[in-house]
């Protein structure tokens, strides 16, 4: 389809010399939209099925606060143990001043309460000191030439890979190897990774280890799925694909 200009995407604003500039809104995706839009997901499908899409989305919000509580304690204690090196102490802080962060973000305390308990699976890990070297939390990325963006969980640098990346996630159990859980999972790391070279070429950084740190209900045992080396790479290469084939599908073939 070919571009067909819409002027309500324009913006005026101020530009050099104090005079009125011109503006053309693009849709810029998220990883998150990009993935769910182009790839199929029958298990989900099949879940909305035989539960309603109401009570679907539902459990979606509900996953989804229990979620950001999860994230926020760990965030609320790598970040301070990263510049103490107190594991005791970032314990204490979090503890402290997470669940009154999470009740101003209106938070149920019940969703306060599994995030808490999905924080001490990651406490009492061996993944509780892996980020000493921390870099960024909660870090926005984009592609200045593939026009997407996201929101990086945890850049850090490891004793091996150099700088690395890791996002989160909660869940009701493991991903299962080889699912559509799983193939999605490893798209959002090569996306994040895509980003973070774009963003720093000019430093020569190139991310060669991405990660996603899977905590779950039914089991205490952290799951980590990691992408390095040429499987990484292997899943930059299919993001730009899926990025491009989304622009021509929404009619921004122009930015390609």
């Amino acid at each position: 389809m070919a571009f067909e200009f819409d002027i309500n995407n324009i913006k005026w604003q101020s530009g050099s010399h104090g005079l009125p500039e011109c503006v053309y809104k693009i849709k810029v995706p998220s990883v998150t939209q990009i993935i769910n839009e182009c790839i199929p997901d029958p298990d989900w499908d099949a879940f909305i099925a035989q539960v309603g899409k109401e009570k679907a989305d539902d459990i979606l919000m509900k996953a989804g606060q229990r979620g950001t509580s999860m994230h926020t304690f760990i965030e609320e204690f790598i970040v301070p143990y990263s510049k103490s090196n107190d594991i005791s102490e970032a314990l204490k802080l979090t503890q402290e001043n997470t669940p009154k962060l999470l009740l101003e973000q209106q938070i149920p305390e019940n969703k306060i309460k599994e995030g808490m308990d999905y924080f001490y699976k990651f406490y009492y890990s061996n993944y509780s000191t892996k980020f000493f070297n921390l870099l960024a939390v909660e870090m926005g990325i984009f592609s200045p030439s593939l026009f997407y963006r996201g929101k990086l969980d945890i850049l850090y640098k490891d004793n091996l890979f150099g700088i690395s990346l890791t996002d989160l996630k909660s869940s009701n159990d493991k991903v299962k190897k080889g699912s559509i859980k799983e193939y999605k999972h490893f798209l959002q790391l090569g996306a994040y990774a895509n980003c973070l070279d774009e963003m720093y070429k000019d430093k020569g950084l190139i991310i060669k280890n991405a990660s996603i740190l899977n905590i779950s209900k039914k089991t205490d045992e952290l799951q980590e799925i990691v992408l390095s080396g040429t499987n990484l790479t292997d899943f930059k290469e299919k993001f730009k694909t899926l990025i491009r084939d989304y622009h021509i599908k929404n009619n921004q073939e122009y930015l390609l």
